[in-house]
């Protein structure tokens, strides 16, 4: 009895540290970076992209969401006339400076699913509809620009390629005083280390 209780507790201790060491190659703890496109309601185009610390089950992350639209006719018109334009065109945007802390769930080994929430600076850019009514043809459309505070928030699906690479898609979000937006996105995430 004893030689099998001791078989057995061999056997035990032996299966834990293979099962430590396999999860070493799943251990996904490192700084990453990423990038997001996606669409988002009201706007054109919407990207996201910035950089986030993944430690065991916490993660900390610093992005940047921007939505917009493309330039208007009256502006691709104002600004046909001039060869090799340069100009700072504004338009119809709302972009935030996002600081997020989030808890990860892992599962199926590769994959994770995060949450995150956080304070984010909005700034929100609209046409100035007071000038734009009573201008002339020769002035250029202007843009007002207001800033305020918001509270952003993510749930993030990742597909773990391997420690240095992920893709996965995001509901982002973003509550705020201006204009409360969220959206869907895709892409990118590449480790440092």
């Amino acid at each position: 009895m004893k030689k099998i209780l001791i078989q057995l507790g061999l056997f035990l201790l032996l299966s834990f540290k293979v099962s430590a060491q396999e999860d070493d190659r799943f251990n996904f703890n490192n700084l990453y970076f990423f990038g997001q496109g996606g669409v988002v309601d009201n706007y054109d185009v919407f990207i996201r992209g910035g950089a986030f610390l993944q430690l065991e089950k916490d993660y900390f992350q610093i992005s940047i969401a921007s939505a917009s639209d493309g330039q208007s006719e009256e502006q691709k018109r104002f600004h046909q006339s001039h060869k090799n334009c340069e100009c700072s065109v504004d338009r119809r945007a709302i972009d935030a400076i996002n600081f997020e802390y989030g808890k990860v769930l892992r599962f199926f080994r590769r994959q994770q699913l995060s949450v995150s929430s956080g304070l984010s600076i909005v700034t929100k850019t609209d046409p100035n509809e007071i000038f734009n009514q009573s201008k002339q043809p020769w002035e250029e459309e202007r843009f007002v620009k207001k800033i305020t505070v918001g509270l952003p928030y993510e749930l993030k699906y990742s597909l773990m390629v391997n420690r240095g690479i992920g893709i996965g898609c995001s509901y982002y979000g973003n509550v705020n005083a201006k204009k409360s937006f969220n959206g869907i996105s895709f892409g990118i995430a590449i480790g440092l280390f």
